[in-house]
């Protein structure tokens, strides 16, 4: 006999009452509501353990029997999980928790994104890719060694790890260095662009040093857009100048990394103190 599965049934009431016409009725406004209820509902399950890592949930039909709503309903919720990278798709196979471990990267090293992504066995994917020619702003120029206001190349992407976003980046790069007349900013919005192999390759800089500051803050509007969380969620931001073996500062970024799913190493050198030799110990006589 196979398994037999338990599941506790809710109904979320709702203050609107249904026309006796029926539920077709039923306002978009109030589906909206309970597909949200139904989403913090699979939230709480995941959170606590009921829907652990890795585990397949049961059909939506089950959970729409389960949640006192309907199939469409618990498939919008899903679908916003999924969004959120809560859960992933698997075509053919259904819906699973995704599995929370987190992303490692090292500060000692000057790693892509892609690098770190695809050492951690997931796929790499960029989105929400954009570029365009702007002045730089204050934040930018003192890094950069520019004048404010100075023509710069302002790329944004975001990062994803099997498809869900990760790490939000804004890249500014000085106008000037984008002398080859047949080069065509658009050549930053390639999905598999790799930007420190375009320096060396297309700008003929090859990038040597970064001087990074990570801190804990919370997302703007523009950065929880861009990552799919809520505004005002835990982000760690990592600002950096990178420059040239000549001292060049040829490239400013801030990127925004989910506070959950990123987490950094360092390797902290010293302080390596003179040690003094240690006292011989007398013999313990034996028997």
């Amino acid at each position: 006999m196979g398994e037999v599965r338990r599941y506790t049934t809710y109904v979320f009431p709702s203050r609107a009452t249904v026309p006796a016409e029926g539920p077709d009725q039923v306002t978009l406004i109030g589906q909206a509501k309970l597909a949200s209820r139904v989403r913090e509902e699979v939230r709480d399950r995941i959170r606590d353990g009921r829907f652990s890592e890795g585990v397949q949930l049961p059909p939506e039909v089950e959970l729409a029997t389960s949640f006192g709503v309907s199939r469409t309903t618990v498939r919008e919720a899903l679908l916003q999980l999924e969004q959120e990278g809560l859960l992933i798709r698997r075509h053919g196979h259904g819906t699973f928790v995704r599995s929370a471990a987190r992303l490692r990267g090292s500060l000692n090293a000057n790693l892509s994104a892609t690098e770190v992504i695809r050492g951690h066995g997931m796929e790499p994917g960029t989105s929400h890719a954009r570029v365009e020619e702007v002045g730089v702003d204050d934040d930018a120029a003192a890094p950069l060694g520019l004048a404010p206001g100075a023509p710069v190349v302002r790329l944004e992407r975001v990062r994803t790890a099997d498809g869900r976003p990760v790490i939000f980046t804004v890249d500014v790069i000085p106008r000037r260095l984008f002398s080859d007349p047949e080069l065509d900013t658009d050549a930053l919005l390639d999905p598999g662009l790799s930007l420190y192999r375009f320096y060396a390759e297309r700008l003929g800089r090859s990038i040597t040093d970064g001087q990074a500051s990570i801190r804990l803050t919370r997302a703007d509007a523009l950065v929880a857009d861009r990552l799919g969380i809520p505004a005002g969620s835990p982000i760690l931001r990592l600002e950096q100048v990178d420059s040239t073996a000549e001292g060049e500062h040829v490239l400013f970024s801030v990127e925004s990394y989910v506070a959950d799913t990123f987490e950094f190493g360092v390797h902290r050198r010293g302080p390596a103190l003179d040690a003094l030799p240690t006292r011989a110990r007398p013999a313990r006589p034996s028997g």
